[in-house]
């Protein structure tokens, strides 16, 4: 009997990048840094197999994080345009996170459609000026992701200091992740539990009588309840940084 295949944890990170700019070099040592702080990592490594949009999409569905390497050939790619789109549906919906990365780029550049980067967008316009609507897309996908707070090359340069800025900000995103994953059920039974102890304890410092004792105690359960669930609904929906 065969065994069963392992378990496989979908992915944390999603990495969207330009293969051929970037593939070898800075790709490598971000993918590297990451695994070395034990985070998961999804990274496209059929460059030929790339238009299959489809398992793209699964894949991103299951980030928790996507880093976008913005640089000079992104927009050449209409496959990185496509994962920039459902990249940003998903964060429309709250259910992911992007850090964009601008490696060799500017800012501006990018946000204007300037310079290199802006004449590969301009050649896709031209090759579908008879579909407005995904040119369309593409503008709304990029003018959103790129004003979220981003990395830069200007800032970090183009090698192991600006990978060492992703891991950190891939690493924090995660712990805000996690911290705000607190489900209603594990609220309300942590929320009960403060409720609990604090009533005994409050209730039995001030009271001697049984009769009394009992009926303080529930008195004191609804104001602590209705501040205990206060305090875990403002740690749930603290905004991130």
């Amino acid at each position: 009997m065969a065994e069963p295949p392992p378990y496989q944890r979908p992915p944390q990170v999603f990495i969207s990048f330009y293969g051929n700019e970037s593939r070898d070099n800075f790709i490598k040592y971000l993918v590297w840094g990451l695994r070395d702080e034990r985070v998961n990592v999804f990274v496209d490594r059929a460059e030929a197999n790339r238009r299959d949009i489809r398992n793209i999409s699964t894949k991103i569905e299951e980030s928790n994080i996507a880093v976008v390497i913005f640089s000079k050939r992104y927009t050449e790619s209409e496959m990185c345009l496509n994962e920039l789109q459902k990249m940003y549906e998903h964060v429309e919906q709250s259910n992911l996170k992007v850090i964009p990365v601008f490696y060799d780029v500017s800012i501006s550049g990018v946000k204007n459609l300037e310079d290199e980067f802006g004449n590969h967008f301009e050649e896709l316009r031209e090759k579908y000026a008879n579909d407005p609507l995904k040119i369309l897309k593409w503008e709304d996908s990029l003018s959103s992701i790129v004003e979220r707070t981003g990395l830069t090359s200007e800032d970090h340069g183009t090698g192991l200091g600006l990978v060492r800025a992703i891991v950190t900000a891939v690493k924090s995103e995660l712990m805000d992740s996690e911290r705000q994953n607190i489900t209603k059920g594990q609220v309300f039974v942590l929320a009960s539990a403060a409720v609990f102890i604090c009533s005994l304890i409050v209730a039995r410092l001030l009271c001697t009588d049984v009769k009394v004792y009992k009926a303080v105690k529930s008195l004191l359960g609804f104001p602590v309840l209705a501040g205990v669930l206060h305090q875990f609904y403002c740690l749930r929906t603290q905004p991130n940084r």
